[in-house]
């Protein structure tokens, strides 16, 4: 985690140095829009061919905007590598409604996240930190930031985002089924919804440098919705343990959570020895 470093891509504003002893570098919207206008074109319609190919559906969205959005993966990289960094975080939203960027970074997410490094929704450091150091505990395996939710009729939990791997045990294992769709929020763009395994465990985290905690539940993996409303990207699971204590938990902690696949209690527990920190149980 000391040898790491995140790259956040945002506007004017402070920014943590460090999280959990990972160095955090700002980064202006226009290194990485310089990044993305100087992206090979060519090599852009390759990776868009591919993520045609490799896709079970493409809806609403053209061919121009696959291949903006592989220049956008291909100049993120190009940034990570330059900046000699594992991960990056983008104010998506921000740098996108502002004129800064001119694609969704989506794509690119799901790419490097397919590809063993990180790539995170919303300028989120904190979650950015978990993804670091998730991988990291699990030896390559990608989480995914989520918006949960609570389904009390099902006592399911369903972590709904608009970006995510489809290889869940990491770069070398078996890849699942994902479609290419608009972005959920405007309908605009290119976002993931994958279609991801059942039947396995998973560990969901949070790091929090302030408190010296670690926040963690894990659940059962049983399905995908795949309603429209909310995020693409909607894994669905059966949480392990008290799911009224899940709903008290929001308030005090915000809204994301990162979600791996496994069991990752042993190695959580024995990071936060490490730190000097505490588990924090939230089911």
């Amino acid at each position: 985690m000391k040898a790491s470093k995140i790259l956040a891509v945002r506007g004017p504003g402070n920014l943590p140095s460090e999280l959990a002893g990972i160095e955090v570098v700002h980064v202006p919207f226009s290194e990485l829009n310089d990044a993305w206008k100087t992206a090979d074109r060519d090599r852009s319609r390759e990776v868009a061919r591919g993520w045609e190919k490799a896709a079970a559906r493409v809806e609403g969205v053209p061919r121009e905007t696959l291949e903006t959005s592989a220049a956008m993966y291909l100049g993120m990289k190009s940034l990570l590598a330059r900046r000699e960094a594992m991960a990056i975080t983008v104010d998506c939203l921000g740098g996108f409604y502002g004129g800064h960027i001119h694609a969704y970074p989506c794509l690119g997410f799901h790419e490097l996240a397919n590809e063993g490094l990180i790539g995170a929704c919303e300028c989120d450091v904190r979650s950015t930190a978990t993804m670091v150091a998730g991988t990291l505990l699990s030896k390559g395996r990608p989480g995914y930031i989520s918006d949960p939710v609570i389904d009390t009729s099902k006592r399911q939990i369903i972590y709904a985002h608009c970006v995510a791997s489809n290889r869940a045990f990491g770069p070398g294992g078996p890849a699942n089924p994902f479609e290419i769709l608009t972005h959920s929020e405007d309908r605009q763009g290119a976002s993931v919804r994958s279609i991801l395994p059942a039947g396995y465990m998973t560990t969901t985290l949070e790091l929090e440098s302030s408190r010296k905690e670690i926040l963690l539940h894990q659940a059962r993996a049983v399905g995908n919705d795949p309603d429209d409303r909310a995020c693409r990207t909607k894994l669905c699971a059966e949480p392990v343990g008290d799911l009224e204590k899940l709903f008290t938990m929001w308030d005090r902690w915000g809204w994301h959570r990162v979600t791996f696949y496994g069991d990752l209690r042993e190695p959580v527990h024995a990071l936060a020895d490490e730190l000097g920190w505490k588990v924090v149980e939230e089911a």
